[in-house]
């Protein structure tokens, strides 16, 4: 459920990226309506050329320039690509605490369930264990 949410996410957040833009009929009916970013991005990528003209001479009227316009652009693409890859750490991350990294989940190691698992120990009667600890056995415990 959590990677379901996550991946919604992601995808919203591109079409919400993909719609800060503006159309002709948008723009000429409130200029001023127009966000500076959809102003920007519509300038920056609109292939129709009188438009494009209309989309600069706005951006002029409201005291920016179009150097100001692409760097305004650049560092959008640079949040949302960075949105995007804290979102895929986030997935990963959550995929592997749900144990599902491959490695396997850690066992601590068994302990010797008697007295005598190294000769220099003592058994229960406090006598040294020597030859009779399971370290001078073959094959250990």
């Amino acid at each position: 459920m959590y990677l379901l949410a996550r991946r919604f996410g992601v995808v919203a957040m591109s079409f919400a990226l993909a719609s800060c833009t503006t159309t002709p009929v948008e723009f000429n009916n409130k200029p001023s309506a127009v966000s500076k970013a959809a102003l920007c991005k519509t300038a920056l990528e609109t292939q129709d050329p009188a438009f494009q003209f209309q989309l600069v001479a706005e951006v002029n009227r409201r005291g920016m320039s179009m150097l100001e316009c692409e760097q305004m652009v650049a560092q959008q693409r640079q949040a949302a690509a960075v949105l995007v890859g804290l979102a895929l750490v986030g997935t990963a991350a959550a995929v592997c605490a749900s144990g599902n990294c491959g490695g396997g989940a850690y066992t601590p190691p068994r302990r010797y369930p008697g007295n005598c698992q190294y000769d220099w120990q003592y058994d229960a009667a406090g006598n040294k264990c020597g030859g009779r600890s399971a370290m001078s056995r073959p094959g250990g415990w």
